[in-house]
């Protein structure tokens, strides 16, 4: 047995994947991953020459980051069903656990191989709760550009907070959104037709688009922006898992339609398309995001 499958095993315990295990085991799988990112080099780019389920051509990276989530997971043992973007749907009967994970979230970012923002995506939840407030924890790996080894670790757990390890540096600070919007960046996915209707309605605002759903969140939940607008989409894994972060920085993801928090509704909403998803720094503020919206519809 290794050094690190010793440390593994010293953190797990018998009795479930608590968000206190995840806390302490989402660090190990954070430099996993950017060891399999460092490694995969320029042949991360290079095409598998397959599809997703989506149709989407899968990249070596997007497989490859995906596969080291899963196989760092399977080997502690816990009974975790899957929801992934490359692998598919798997192990779903007898799980404890459900994981939800884009391995690669920014493909195209990250094929262009000019900078940009792009990082692995995993959101973890109690296979007993069907609502995203049935979450144990998440982590977001930001790779930062293609060309340097920039971008920063952030590890969410229930009732434990949000936090940065910044710069991937192995210290953790606890993170908290920002109430003082104002002069602060908005962003939204305006790939989505849906999304772009609705920033336009918001003509007051001056919205940013990165081709990634994860900077998005991370930067909400640090305090560098105050409003996401996004759509459910591909068993939405990005929203699975930015829940968790942003809620435990305080922030809130709400449904447009109904204008209620995520937490309180069911993950099968994961599974719609183009339902328009507003993520800020308050309920308040989603409030008056949502009556700008729904104005004239």
């Amino acid at each position: 047995m290794s050094s690190k499958e010793v440390k593994m095993n010293k953190i797990i315990h018998d009795n479930g994947l608590t968000p206190q295990r995840f806390f302490n085991l989402a660090p190990l799988l954070a430099n996993k991953l950017r060891a399999c990112y460092a490694k995969l080099a320029d042949s991360g780019r290079q095409f598998l020459g397959s599809s997703n389920q989506f149709g989407d051509q899968t990249l070596v990276a997007d497989w490859e980051l995906e596969e080291a989530v899963i196989q760092f997971w399977k080997s502690t043992k816990f009974p975790i069903g899957w929801i992934t973007e490359e692998h598919g749907i798997f192990d779903l009967e007898g799980a404890q656990y459900i994981a939800y994970v884009d391995g690669l979230d920014g493909s195209a970012v990250y094929l262009a191989g000019e900078g940009g923002r792009c990082g692995t995506m995993l959101g973890l939840y109690d296979a007993h709760w069907s609502n995203f407030g049935g979450y144990i924890g998440s982590l977001l790996v930001d790779y930062g550009c293609i060309a340097s080894s920039g971008g920063n670790n952030l590890v969410a757990a229930r009732d434990l907070g949000a936090w940065v390890d910044p710069r991937a540096q192995g210290q953790y600070e606890r993170i908290r959104v920002n109430p003082n919007y104002r002069s602060l960046v908005a962003y939204a996915d305006l790939y989505f037709e849906s999304v772009s209707r609705a920033a336009e309605k918001l003509d007051e605002v001056k919205f940013t688009y990165l081709e990634a759903s994860l900077p998005y969140y991370i930067d909400l939940a640090q305090g560098y922006s105050w409003l996401v607008l996004e759509c459910t989409r591909k068993h939405s894994l990005e929203i699975a898992a930015a829940y968790p972060l942003v809620h435990e920085a305080q922030g809130v993801i709400t449904d447009l339609i109904t204008g209620r928090d995520l937490g309180k509704m069911s993950r099968s909403l994961a599974e719609s398309k183009d339902r328009l998803i507003v993520s800020t720094t308050s309920l308040s503020i989603a409030n008056k995001v949502r009556d700008k919206l729904l104005l004239d519809k």
